[in-house]
């Protein structure tokens, strides 16, 4: 089995990189081949909007490094991918990796030219979200401002043709950067989500 990690946090050796190398770490014990990315040592652009891909389904025109790593994610059997929590969001890498999924995705049929919405990727891929928040859960300020997190970073995998979705959360961290590598439990957890994947 292969299985990619992918650390969108801006931050070197932060709570979502270990927590995201701690499931691989799992899945290496029972065998897997396993490839870690972390998004701030690539160069990578956001989506221009210029419908190129839409030519060659599925092949982003842009030449920077997440051209590559998006046909990469075509060939691995999971896909891990991490994010801190910004102003109730995912990062700005993060993000730009979502926007750049687009270049899979087809929504006018080329010879009837009615409107669709279908994805030309590989369908029953396993998916798990690496979530790291500062706040503690439930939190105590504008609580409600998270219940939309959860919900869009659904539609992502759902999209994609996902055969299981996971989620693995982080709560109270704050700012510091070593919360998770501090909780055993943590990184115990973390490891057993790798191993049963």
């Amino acid at each position: 089995m292969k299985i990619i990690g992918i650390n969108a946090s801006p931050r070197k050796n932060a709570n979502t990189q270990t927590l995201v190398e701690a499931i691989l770490s799992g899945a290496e014990k029972n065998g897997a081949e396993t490839r870690m990315v972390n998004l701030r040592e690539l160069k990578i652009n956001g989506c221009l909007g210029c419908e190129g891909c839409k030519k060659h389904l599925g092949q982003c025109v842009q030449k920077d490094d997440l051209t590559p790593l998006l046909q990469d994610l075509t060939t691995y059997d999971a896909i891990v991918l991490g994010t801190p929590v910004y102003w109730f969001h995912v990062s700005a890498q993060f993000k730009m990796l979502v926007d750049r999924l687009y270049s899979f995705m087809q929504h006018t049929d080329p010879e009837t030219g009615e409107a669709v919405m279908k994805f030309e990727f590989p369908a029953g891929k396993k998916f798990v979200f690496v979530l790291s928040r500062g706040d503690a859960q439930p939190a105590e300020v504008l609580p409600q401002l998270y219940d939309h997190l959860n919900e869009w970073l659904n539609i992502i995998p759902l999209s994609l043709g996902a055969a299981n979705i996971e989620f693995f959360h982080q709560y109270g961290a704050e700012i510091d950067r070593k919360a998770a590598r501090k909780s055993e439990e943590l990184i115990q957890k973390a490891e057993a989500l790798g191993e049963g994947l």
